[in-house]
């Protein structure tokens, strides 16, 4: 696959997976199997490279909401043992379902640039959302416990998918709230 094309002028998620997925087909069948696309009322996608002792490993994300479930689907490049003493590389993806009630605290934060004429121009937009999801706990003394629950961030700036995927963040982020 060469260079992705923008996914955010898509209203379809297979239209813009394919666009901009490296495996669009693998992440829409798994996405469908949590939920029905005509059921989708906003997504964004995001895709980054990580650099692995074995090479570049790509990342690819989506994350969905049919106004019920947050759901995300995400695949990452990585490499596997194999009984002979090798490697070999492999795709691990996923899908998950989360129910929007479980979301106790949304962040949608925007970040402009003041241009010398004092206009304002987008420059980033931030999606953080607080779970109830307790991913691990940490016992200070005998009467005091850190509770740490699972949170999501989600970044979309100037460089980093530009105007329209900053836009499409914001609208999920809209879509969400409305939604909780």
């Amino acid at each position: 696959m060469g260079a992705p094309q923008d996914w955010a002028p898509y209203t379809s998620l297979q239209d813009a997976a394919r666009v901009y997925l490296r495996d669009p087909d693998l992440a829409v069948d798994q996405i469908r199997s949590v939920v029905e696309p005509p059921a989708i009322k906003s997504f964004v996608m995001t895709r980054g490279f990580t650099e692995e002792s074995w090479g570049e490993a790509l990342w690819q994300e989506v994350l969905a909401t049919d106004g019920r479930r947050l759901i995300i689907w995400r695949a990452d490049d990585d490499v596997s043992d194999t009984d002979d003493g090798g490697s070999r590389r492999i795709l691990l993806a996923s899908a998950r379902s989360i129910l929007l009630s479980t979301i106790t605290d949304q962040v949608l934060s925007t970040e402009y640039e003041v241009l010398g004429d004092g206009t304002r121009r987008l420059a980033e937009v931030k999606l953080r959302m607080y779970t109830q999801l307790i991913t691990r706990s940490r016992q200070r003394t005998v009467a005091e416990t850190d509770i740490y629950c699972e949170s999501f961030r989600f970044v979309k700036s100037v460089d980093n998918g530009g105007l329209a995927q900053m836009q499409r963040l914001m609208q999920f982020g809209r879509v969400l709230s409305r939604s909780m």
